[in-house]
């Protein structure tokens, strides 16, 4: 049976958004879990990384702060294992670096020694990390460790309820609190974790899981947390996208690999997402032949969102639009892809792990309106070419590419007609050419 998109478990606002998505066309326009809660802009630290400033987050695992925040990263990102060396040298050079927080301790069933819940002495060990570390103003998230803490499992609740509770109890600055969580998770399963956290994020390691050819996979798993926040009524959380760097592809397919990248990168931000964590930038062996491929497309992503274009600031500021109508020029604009799966099985629930099949579209378009212009993300999760009619122009529209800065020639009144490749993105940017030229 193929279930029908959006699925049941979406909170009521978003389920209209995603209807009406459906009913225009697969437009899917940023979106805010509550434009009422939001900082404005322009009153943010323009150092500090979202939700405490104006940097969108662009970090991953175990990486090297020197070489990553020289890339286009903005973010050191947490590291497993002894993280004190790699926290000194951050706070040496000045790097904006997350840090875990937690007792080195698992719940996992398989483990010899299984963690016995001790609030009391939780309280006094969190209590004694977050006051050692929050004097540093370089820690700009709180990473919760044990990660992928089971939500139908009351102890293990608690314990994070603990832990987020103890932070915020001693952490002056307020600094947002993360936690990773499985691939499979979903918005019903996800929501008593978006309860406790600031930061809510799954795994969406498209090819690891199985999904190389299902990538509109990303944007469904971006969609739960959406939901999720939506429905735990945290509308001063965000969600993340969490892509992978963590195997080799067959040698054939490592051409695919930059448009791989890009496909999910941007499907997440057009999605809803508000920071980008990749798992992860350690050289293992599993993808030492192409680990730079991987790595240098990241790097271009983190420079276009990061560098002189500045793309993050639409993602993370823009207000959501509709001005233009896009369409594919055949009828199909509907995939299905597969969820569930056995990936991270100890920590994921037998619901959870249970495959099925669910309609959802195979391309995204996500428009808004930043800094006197109109951009338009178009992202193709189709295996195969497809082809785009965007009509509804302005007057005198004056039309840019954004990655390439070449101007469009379009028509007001005319579609315009492009096509992309499997897993192809195109962004361009507008405005009304009576009222003010495109900057380039």
């Amino acid at each position: 049976m193929i279930q029908r998109y959006p699925s049941a478990l979406i909170g009521n606002a978003v389920a209209t958004m995603l209807l009406a998505v459906l009913l225009c066309g697969n437009s899917l326009p940023q979106v805010a879990i509550s434009a009422e809660s939001a900082v404005p802009a322009r009153d943010l630290p323009a150092d500090g990384i979202y939700p405490q400033g104006r940097k969108l987050a662009f970090a991953g695992y175990s990486g090297d702060p020197a070489r990553d925040l020289a890339n286009g990263f903005t973010l050191a990102g947490p590291v497993y294992g002894d993280q004190q060396p790699y926290l000194e040298r951050c706070f040496a050079n000045d790097w904006p670096v997350i840090a875990h927080i937690g007792p080195d301790i698992t719940f996992n069933d398989q483990a010899p020694n299984r963690y016995k819940l001790d609030p009391a002495s939780l309280r006094q060990e969190v209590e004694q990390q977050v006051k050692a570390l929050a004097v540093h103003q370089q820690v700009a998230w709180w990473a919760v460790r044990p990660e992928e803490l089971r939500p139908w499992r009351t102890a293990e609740m608690q314990y994070l309820a603990i832990v987020c509770e103890t932070i915020r109890e001693h952490d002056p600055q307020g600094r947002p609190i993360y936690l990773y969580n499985p691939n499979h998770r979903t918005a019903n399963s996800l929501e008593p974790i978006a309860r406790h956290v600031d930061i809510l994020a799954k795994g969406c390691y498209v090819n690891l899981v199985g999904r190389k050819r299902d990538r509109a996979w990303v944007r469904w798993s971006v969609e739960q947390t959406v939901e999720a926040l939506e429905a735990a009524g945290r509308a001063d959380a965000i969600p993340l996208v969490m892509p992978e760097l963590c195997r080799d592809p067959e040698p054939e397919e490592d051409h695919e690999i930059r448009a791989w990248v890009r496909h999910d990168v941007y499907l997440g931000l057009a999605s809803g997402a508000k920071g980008v964590l990749i798992w992860s930038l350690f050289k293992r062996p599993a993808v030492r032949r192409t680990w730079q491929l991987w790595y240098d497309a990241y790097s271009e992503c983190g420079r276009e969102l990061n560098g002189e274009l500045g793309l993050s600031q639409v993602f993370l500021f823009g207000e959501p639009a509709n001005t233009l109508k896009v369409q594919p020029t055949k009828a199909s604009g509907a995939g299905t892809i597969t969820i569930g799966g056995d990936v991270e099985a100890t920590t994921t629930s037998e619901q959870e792990r249970e495959q099925r099949r669910i309609e959802v579209p195979s391309w995204t378009a996500a428009e808004f309106v930043y800094d006197g212009s109109h951009w338009l993300w178009l992202i193709n999760s189709a295996n195969a070419p497809a082809t785009f009619q965007l009509s509804g122009w302005p007057n005198q529209p004056r039309v840019r590419d954004v990655f390439t800065g070449k101007e469009i020639d379009v028509e007001a009144g005319s579609p315009w007609e492009l096509t992309l490749p499997a897993y192809g993105v195109t962004a361009i940017r507008w405005t009304d050419g009576t009222i003010g030229a495109v900057k380039p």
